[in-house]
C-alpha cells in the first residue's frame, strides 16, 4: 500500500479513501447475492451507501454480472433495467462493467463498484473511528432492506400469514433504501462531531454495530428497546419466527456522534423526514459488546450475527428437500 491509500481495506470499513494528485476519491463494492427481484437496483444503492458512510457522494459505478445458464436477454435486461432506475436515484452514472453466464452461479449475482468524492473537499469519515462515550445513533428503523427483500420475494409464503395491506405498505420501503439523505442531514451538525458511519447491511443493526466498534477498537452497550422497528418490519419477523435486528438493513445508518449534540443530530434528522434514536453508546472495553434485552439481561456478543435473510433461506431449502 503506497501513500496514496488513505484508507485501506479493514474490517468493519464500507470503502476504501484514495488520494490522487488533488482530490480524495472514496471506492465501494458489495455484492448482491439473496435478492432477485430488485437485485439490479440494490446493487447501485446499498454501494452508494458505502460511498455516503465516508460523507462522499456517489458518482462513478461499475456492475459485474453472472448469470446462471439458462439466463434469458428479458432477465439481464431486468437487471440493467434496474440498475439504471438506481444510479438515475443517486445521481450517478454506469462507467464500466461485465456480464457473462457462469455454469457456477444458480441465481444471478451482481457485484457493483462505486466510486465517488467527499461532500466537504478533503474529509472523510470512516466507519473505525468511533471513541469511547460517544453516542449511538441509528436511523429509519431496523430490517429496511430484509422486510422489501421478504415481502418480494417470500411474497407467497407471506400472503398466508400477513395482511395484504402491511405487504403493501413494504413496498414503499424501497424510498427508505438511499441513506443519502441521512448523511446529508446528519452532516449539518458538523462533520467534527461525527466519529464514525457505517450502513447496516449483512448481519443487520446489531452487525453493523459489532463491526463498527470492530473497526475502533472498542465495545459498546446497547438496549433492544431503544431501537426503532417499524411495525410492518415487526409484523413480518413476527410471522417468519426472525430478529429484526440481525435483518439486512441498508437503508439505516448507524452513526456514533458527540454525546453532546445528540437532541441536535436528532432533530436534523427529523427536519429532514428522517426517525432517529439513540440505542446506546460506545465504551473502551473492547471485549464488552453487549446488547441488553427488554427484560433487563446483558447479552455479550462475541461475534457479528449471522443474517436472519441468510438463515431463512437455509431453513427453507432443507424443507424443500425434505
Amino acid at each position: 500500500i503506497d501513500n496514496s491509500v488513505l484508507l485501506p481495506p479493514k474490517i468493519g470499513e464500507d470503502g476504501a479513501a484514495l488520494k490522487t494528485s488533488d482530490e480524495i476519491l472514496i471506492v465501494a463494492s458489495d455484492p448482491i447475492t439473496g435478492a432477485t427481484e430488485k437485485a439490479g437496483w440494490l446493487s447501485v444503492h446499498v454501494n452508494a451507501n458505502d460511498i455516503a458512510v465516508h460523507a462522499a457522494r456517489p458518482k462513478w459505478f461499475l456492475a459485474t454480472i453472472l448469470l446462471p445458464r439458462g439466463a434469458s436477454e428479458e432477465d439481464l435486461d431486468k437487471i440493467m433495467d434496474g440498475i439504471l432506475m438506481g444510479l438515475r436515484e443517486v445521481k450517478a452514472c454506469l462507467v464500466g462493467g461485465h456480464t457473462e453466464t457462469a455454469t457456477k452461479v444458480s441465481e444471478p449475482i451482481i457485484v457493483g463498484t462505486m466510486i465517488g468524492e467527499p461532500i466537504i473537499k478533503g474529509r472523510f469519515i470512516t466507519s473505525g473511528g468511533a471513541k469511547p462515550g460517544d453516542a449511538i445513533l441509528v436511523t429509519k428503523g431496523a430490517g429496511i432492506e430484509g422486510s422489501l427483500i421478504l415481502a418480494t420475494d417470500f411474497k407467497e409464503i407471506l400472503a398466508k400469514k400477513v395482511d395484504h395491506k402491511i405487504l403493501r405498505k413494504v413496498l414503499e420501503f424501497e424510498k427508505l433504501i438511499s441513506i443519502i439523505p441521512d448523511v446529508s442531514a446528519l452532516l449539518s451538525i458538523g462533520i467534527d462531531n461525527i466519529s464514525a458511519m457505517h450502513d447496516a447491511t449483512e448481519g443487520g443493526v446489531l452487525g453493523a454495530i459489532f463491526e463498527l466498534a470492530e473497526a475502533s477498537q472498542c465495545g459498546f452497550i446497547v438496549y433492544e428497546d431503544l431501537f426503532p422497528i417499524r411495525p410492518e418490519t415487526k409484523e413480518i419477523c413476527e410471522a417468519l419466527g426472525i430478529n429484526p435486528l440481525k435483518l439486512i438493513s441498508s437503508g439505516t445508518l448507524v452513526a456514533t456522534v458527540n454525546k453532546d449534540v445528540t437532541e441536535e443530530a436528532i432533530r436534523s434528522l427529523k427536519k429532514a423526514g428522517i426517525e432517529s434514536a439513540i440505542v446506546g453508546e460506545i465504551i473502551e472495553d473492547r471485549n464488552k459488546r453487549i446488547l441488553v434485552d427488554r427484560r433487563g439481561n446483558e447479552n455479550q456478543l462475541y461475534k457479528p450475527p449471522i443474517d436472519e435473510l441468510w438463515l431463512l433461506y437455509e431453513k427453507l431449502s432443507i424443507a424443500f428437500e425434505r
